[in-house]
């Protein structure tokens, strides 16, 4: 992506999390990004193309992140690296409130569930329930996703709307998925509270 795409998308994502909605125009845009209407429509198909790009540029970059900060941190134990990147996406929206605030927005759709379901999250909870560390029923998946979904997504809004540090909030989400799945309570906050990595998150 050329820097003059990045810089579109940006401010695409600014404005459609600001908005709630994929409701602007070109010229909105190409005010908001500080380019020209010509450089814009040479970069842009659709407002609506545009959101989808947006999007999952953003859910690619925070997966891969994720997944690359957890590796090197050499997390083997599948609560420590659920922990770890639930805690990293939360600490996300402190560090870049836009890109929250467009996750907290946008997160709850049927093509961000089926992401989730396929992403490294889910493929940490199926390691977890393999080697015995998580107890759940079987069949759960989509519970499962569904709730991590809902938790990391109310607590980002809890920090971009200055009711919890992020700290706080990724820890408390954090604690709260490890015991859903089964994690005594105990081991679940010591868990929480274990370092995390530096951040890995450009977006």
């Amino acid at each position: 992506m050329s820097a003059t795409q990045r810089r579109i998308n940006a401010a695409a994502m600014r404005l459609f999390a600001e908005r709630g909605s994929v409701d602007l125009t070109m010229s909105e845009l190409a005010t908001e990004a500080g380019v020209a209407r010509g450089t814009l429509y040479r970069n842009v198909e659709s407002i609506e193309q545009l959101f989808e790009q947006v999007r999952a540029q953003l859910a690619f970059e925070l997966h891969s992140a994720n997944a690359q900060a957890m590796d090197a941190h050499g997390d083997l134990d599948p609560p420590l690296r659920l922990s770890t990147g639930t805690r990293m996406i939360v600490r996300m929206a402190h560090e870049n409130p836009a890109a929250g605030r467009f996750v907290v927005r946008f997160a709850l759709t049927d093509e961000s569930l089926r992401e989730m379901l396929t992403g490294p999250p889910m493929r940490d909870v199926a390691a977890g329930i393999a080697s015995g560390r998580y107890v759940v029923a079987p069949g759960m998946e989509l519970s499962i996703a569904s709730m991590l979904m809902g938790t990391v997504v109310s607590a980002m809004w809890m920090v971009l709307e200055g009711h919890q540090s992020w700290r706080d909030a990724a820890a408390g989400a954090a604690e709260l998925i490890l015991c859903a799945l089964g994690v005594s309570h105990d081991e679940a906050r010591r868990i929480a509270a274990s370092p995390l990595p530096a951040t890995a998150f450009e977006v």
